[in-house]
């Protein structure tokens, strides 16, 4: 019997229960799991209305089954949104597609009545979806994922509880730096070394600078009430008393 060819292996890896249901993990789409798990929802279904696997073009669309699909899904997802349509306001339409709303009155209808999904989901920890950042950031203007959380938190709109908590996270990474013998690779096979090396780090895990000087700062005044070990003639004459 002949094997199968990596194409092959590649459609049937992206089509199976298993393959399906770790994605839909991924991007924690728990909704759709235990639609499946509970056998309202089939794992390729899911798949279609996530973008994953295109339905062939057929007149089922309309008929009696395709509208118990579509009322599974509206009952799943909520509200009428298609998973396409909640994620894009998660993450933005697609670069490709395009918007999957007819109007930007659709989209903000759709913000209106699933922000409080969304940001139970998506907003937090210094994140925003990007429909929050499109219809309610005001001025703001979305930075990229690299530098969201630092621009969010000098813009004073993140919660107190979720400010703490990630400064509470900077705090520990600027700790980690702080080794006497701190490196990092700076992902081209060189090796960062002392300050060089703290300022990538910093960089990388999107600390503001506010912060940084602040702790630099404190961390100086730690360092200075430290006691000055004596030297070793100083160590010998006490020992000599």
């Amino acid at each position: 019997m002949a094997e199968d060819s990596p194409v092959t292996s590649r459609r049937q890896q992206g089509t199976s229960r298993a393959y399906i249901l770790d994605r839909l993990k991924r991007e924690n789409r728990t909704d759709f799991i235990d639609a499946i798990e509970r056998g309202e929802l089939s794992a390729h279904s899911a798949a279609i209305e996530m973008g994953w696997v295109k339905r062939p073009p057929s007149v089922a669309a309309v008929t009696h089954q395709a509208r118990k699909r579509k009322l599974r899904l509206e009952a799943i997802t909520g509200a009428g949104l298609s998973a396409g349509q909640m994620m894009e306001l998660w993450l933005g339409p697609n670069p490709s597609q395009g918007s999957l709303f007819s109007s930007r009155e659709e989209l903000e209808a759709a913000w209106t009545a699933h922000r409080d999904e969304l940001m139970a989901r998506h907003g937090s920890h210094g994140r925003r979806p990007m429909s929050w950042w499109e219809l309610a950031a005001g001025d703001l203007e979305h930075p990229g994922y690299a530098t969201e959380r630092s621009v969010l938190w000098r813009a004073g709109v993140l919660a107190a509880d979720e400010r703490t908590t990630l400064e509470r996270e900077w705090r520990q990474e600027f700790q980690t730096a702080q080794a006497p013998d701190f490196t990092l690779d700076d992902g081209n096979g060189d090796l960062l070394k002392g300050d060089c090396a703290r300022a990538a780090y910093y960089e990388h895990h999107d600390i503001p600078r506010e912060l940084v000087k602040r702790w630099e700062k404190a961390e100086r005044r730690r360092r200075g009430r430290q006691p000055v070990a004596p030297s070793a003639p100083q160590e010998e004459a006490a020992a000599a008393k």
